[in-house]
């Protein structure tokens, strides 16, 4: 599994669809946002990790695209301030488990894990 992160517009996605080859269905893009998108129905911390997780060990070649929420300003709104820390821990743990992590800056990967 590899993870890749970044700041927004980074070229996280292009990164990932070179690694993927002619593969582009083992990309995952977008990750902090399914993680919102799961907090929103309903989920918490644990159940989307184990889904996280349980898509990892399912397709163990998968490449996860994320972006860094967690600098900048914190947010005033508490699901803001929850979300932000929910994917930030998950993503540590994604992180922990990946095979390879990549940082994008300005397009450049630099492999960071791996």
């Amino acid at each position: 599994m590899v993870l890749i992160i970044g700041g927004a517009y980074q070229g996280k996605t292009e990164a990932a669809l070179e690694i993927a080859g002619k593969e582009p269905d083992r990309v995952m893009n977008r990750v902090h946002e399914w993680i919102r998108g799961r907090m929103e129905a309903g989920a918490d911390q644990d159940e989307i990790r184990d889904e996280l997780f349980a898509i990892a060990e399912h397709r163990k070649d998968m490449i996860f695209v994320a972006d860094e929420i967690g600098c900048g300003i914190v947010p005033v709104d508490a699901f803001e301030r929850k979300y932000r820390e929910t994917a930030g821990r998950i993503l540590c743990d994604l992180a922990k488990q990946a095979d390879e992590v990549y940082r994008v800056v300005a397009g450049i990967p630099g492999k960071i894990k791996g």
